[in-house]
């Protein structure tokens, strides 16, 4: 099956019929923040300020296709335009989040910074939107070795973001720009902000935001994240104390119609024994 979508570049206003965008593949479920394992990590319908689209329709939704015989997961979302915000952040993730500890991916995960040698991120998506969104892996950073299965928004210190990939309308990172970093030849922007919070106004807990912008997006990248959190920890904008929870491979969206695909997800680490 071919999956075909017109774009329209024309301007939008709130309420506005977006027009669904009909991926290819089956539906796993619409339902907010549905969980589906996957051997890749967690696949979770996250959904986390679906209140500020207030009466304008939206859906999002889990998605699966079988491609060269092998299962591959994504999924879909229509949300309204003409607002500056972001609606929700579909995501496959790795670990337990603080935010929602189940159900969970690598038992290894809390990893304790400190303790890494390595840590790199690599992935590859394919998608396709008439509006705006982003591509970010996201670190829940938390302030003890949590293991729960319940919520905890006490242990939450720091999101560590990694936009790899954006569209001309999405606005930048949270906080402001701090500095400009090259490593092994890619050039990323950081922002930083030592105070953020839920912007859906559900949750009041704060934490330090630290965001790192690749200069040149892409939907394939290699992500040398040990390397981008030490430049965190050695400017002061994070402690090399705290434990890592999951990674989190999402888009932000922001207005549109649209799917993703992830044809690779994978997190490679490894934690000194001393």
């Amino acid at each position: 099956m071919v999956f075909s979508v017109v774009l329209s570049f024309c301007s939008k206003v709130v309420g506005e019929d977006v027009g669904w965008v009909k991926p290819e593949g089956a539906t796993i479920s619409c339902d907010d923040f549905y969980s589906a394992p996957t051997k890749l990590g967690v696949l979770s319908n996250n959904v986390w300020n679906k209140y500020a689209a207030k009466d304008d329709p939206w859906t999002q939704c889990l998605k699966e296709r079988l491609v060269d015989g092998e299962l591959q997961f994504g999924w879909s979302w229509s949300w309204p335009f003409g607002r500056q915000l972001i609606y929700s952040q579909p995501q496959i993730k790795v670990g337990s989040s603080p935010w929602s500890p189940e159900p969970k991916f690598d038992d290894s995960f809390p990893l304790k910074m400190s303790s890494l040698t390595k840590l790199d991120i690599s992935h590859h998506t394919e998608s396709v939107s008439n509006g705006d969104h982003n591509t970010a892996t996201t670190m829940w950073l938390i302030s003890e070795e949590y293991r729960g299965d319940e919520q905890n928004r006490s242990v939450i210190a720091a999101e560590i973001m990694i936009w790899t990939y954006f569209t001309e309308g999405h606005f930048s990172p949270a906080g402001r720009k701090y500095s400009e970093l090259t490593v092994n030849g890619a050039a990323w922007e950081v922002w930083y902000h030592k105070d953020w919070r839920d912007m859906s106004g559900v949750n009041d807990n704060n934490w330090v935001y630290v965001s790192f912008r690749l200069k040149q997006p892409s939907m394939k990248i290699s992500i040398p994240a040990l390397e981008l959190l030490s430049y965190a920890v050695k400017e002061g904008l994070i402690s090399k104390e705290l434990y890592i929870a999951d990674v989190e491979l999402g888009n932000e969206i922001m207005s549109g119609s649209g799917v993703t695909w992830i044809k690779d997800f994978t997190v490679d680490y490894r934690v000194s024994k001393l």
